[in-house]
């Protein structure tokens, strides 16, 4: 679904026509003629089912007030279609317009440790927008892969067994990630349910995942933060938007927000259990309807409600 309060016209020249012309031309984006360009929020959910969305299932047992009134207010597009089923490639697809084949992944999707996926040099939606103006950020689920470094410098090529994040070097930047292919700030997990369990910024983890993860945790082995939960990861993921939102509304901004849910661990934060008549994972799709109302609400606070393209989708249907 798309809402904007900007007209269809001024959309088509900002997002597609104008964005070519430029291409086209050579030309780089100013201080003028960035004012006509729209704010571009893309809330990416991770597998949420059609049905989940009270806009399309007057059945549904999830409370999707925020979701269910952008719908109202904008666009809905009931016939699209994923460029896959599972995640790494639809990220693949969504950042660099390509099809996933077409790089190393055939099928599947990253694995912990694994190196990163996007191509050097490969354009991508956030370097194409730093072009012509934008301030661009990455908040989220990344699945993209990271080159990291070991303690002797080496770069990981995949985690070989469940002590060998031991040999990885935490102190030293992060290769590959978001800041190196078009976004200028970065703040998420690789995936929830993977190591290293903490909340990375840009290029470090913010804090050296140093303990074994417990086995009652969901996830795959690996290292994490001490005290570190499950449940925080989305609330946090919403406080860092807002906050990018209030910092940078002065100028065009793209905020790409894949999120963590409510692909597995189906970890409503505490205020969210009980709220549906689904069960945990209607209550965490209840969640993400909160999180997006809460953007939504930061861009209206700061008087951007007219020119701010918001998008909402899922990259692929529900796993069940």
């Amino acid at each position: 679904m798309v809402t904007s309060k900007i007209t269809r016209r001024r959309f088509l020249k900002a997002t597609g026509v104008g964005a070519a012309a430029m291409l086209l031309s050579g030309t780089s984006g100013t201080a003028e003629d960035s004012r006509d360009r729209p704010n571009i929020v893309y809330i990416l959910a991770d597998d949420m089912g059609y049905g989940d969305l009270a806009c399309q299932n007057p059945e549904s047992k999830i409370p999707t007030p925020n979701l269910d009134k952008l719908a109202t207010e904008g666009m809905r597009f009931t016939d699209a279609h994923s460029p896959s089923a599972v995640c790494s490639p639809t990220r693949y697809g969504i950042l660099t317009g390509r099809y996933c084949w077409r790089s190393r992944l055939k099928r599947g999707v990253l694995r912990p440790w694994d190196r990163t996926l996007i191509e050097p040099g490969r354009l991508t939606v956030g370097a194409l927008l730093k072009k012509h103006g934008y301030t661009t950020a990455c908040i989220g689920k990344w699945h993209l892969g990271w080159d990291w470094r070991t303690k002797d410098g080496a770069v990981v090529q995949r985690g070989n067994g469940k002590n060998s994040w031991k040999e990885i070097d935490f102190t030293k930047p992060i290769e590959g990630g978001p800041t190196t292919k078009g976004f200028d700030y970065y703040f998420g997990t690789a995936v929830p349910n993977y190591p290293p369990y903490c909340f990375i910024e840009n290029d470090k983890t913010l804090g050296i995942p140093s303990v074994p993860k417990p086995a009652s945790m969901f996830g795959n082995p690996g290292p994490m933060l001490p005290g570190w939960k499950l449940v925080d990861i989305l609330g946090a993921l919403q406080k860092k938007a807002v906050e990018f939102i209030d910092r940078h509304a002065g100028k065009p901004f793209f905020l790409y927000m894949p999120l963590t849910a409510p692909h597995t661990p189906i970890a409503p934060a505490e205020e969210f259990v009980g709220k549906s008549k689904a069960g945990a994972y209607g209550d965490l799709v209840h969640q993400v309807d909160h999180v997006a109302g809460q953007v939504i609400s930061a861009l209206k606070r700061n008087g951007l409600e007219k020119n701010t393209l918001v998008i909402f989708t899922s990259d692929n249907g529900s796993p069940q």
